[in-house]
């Protein structure tokens, strides 16, 4: 069912590359361009990542995967595929050029292989909430609301994509043995931490600067990926109507 109902949303949410309005480069300042350019094109390759999972989809033995899952799961990174499209469309009105490769992209490939199937859904679980604050604070910083339309498009589509992850991670976890689904979420947790720890310093190390002149805080981007997290429950189990109720004033809902 959930793997269903998932085909369907991504099935009805195809739609062609949305390249930038032509003002774009007008409405961005000339020193900051370049390094805009530059610290896109970074993204943009790992939005070009996930190949390998798309390629080994149809005959992964995970049981967490029933055909519609498998077609979801490919369909979801295709949607990659396509904010990479729009990206280079992006960094190409900047008058950037696009990358081949850089050491951050390679590394969370590594960290994707690692365990696999689950770790590399986790991995890009990860790479959904760091690609969601840093799109936004760049479209609320940077000035340009041709840059805005296109970044808020593509977050807008990832916070979609976070929750695709959590309901995956939840039947997952489901098919565990009742006494196992505590101590397996638990896992699932430490791994989740581990990597949103580390994913956040390199966004810092190596964005840090555009990031700050779009007037982004270290703090506050961690601040803003655990509301992400938070927000959808992701590998939290679901509570009771009165003690979701309760905690509405911590943890705020996150817009999809």
């Amino acid at each position: 069912m959930i793997g269903t109902t998932w085909l369907g949303y991504f099935e009805n949410n195809a739609r062609p590359d949305c390249a930038p309005s032509s003002s774009l480069q007008a409405e961005v300042a000339e020193p900051l361009r370049a390094p805009l350019a530059v610290s896109l094109g970074r993204f943009q390759l790992g939005e070009s990542a996930g190949g390998r999972i798309h390629e080994e989809m149809p005959t992964h033995p995970d049981r967490a995967l029933d055909a519609p899952m498998r077609r979801a799961v490919q369909l979801y990174i295709e949607e990659e595929w396509r904010h990479a499209r729009e990206l280079a469309l992006v960094i190409q009105a900047l008058g950037g050029q696009l990358q081949n490769a850089h050491w951050t992209n390679g590394a969370f490939t590594a960290c994707r292989r690692i365990l696999g199937l689950r770790t590399k859904m986790m991995t890009l679980a990860i790479a959904e909430v760091i690609g969601i604050v840093y799109y936004r604070a760049l479209a609320v910083g940077v000035g340009s609301p041709a840059l805005a339309v296109s970044l808020r498009r593509i977050a807008d589509e990832e916070g979609r994509h976070l929750d695709f992850q959590a309901a995956f991670f939840e039947h997952a976890i489901s098919l565990r043995a009742r006494w196992l689904r505590a101590p397996y979420r638990g896992l699932l947790q430490v791994l989740m931490f581990a990597i949103l720890a580390a994913a956040l310093a390199v966004l810092w190390l190596d964005h840090g600067r555009i990031l700050r002149q779009a007037g982004a805080s270290a703090r506050g981007l961690a601040s803003a990926s655990w509301r992400q997290l938070a927000g959808r429950r992701f590998l939290r189990p679901a509570l009771p109507a009165p003690a979701a109720r309760s905690l509405g004033s911590r943890f705020p809902a996150v817009a999809p």
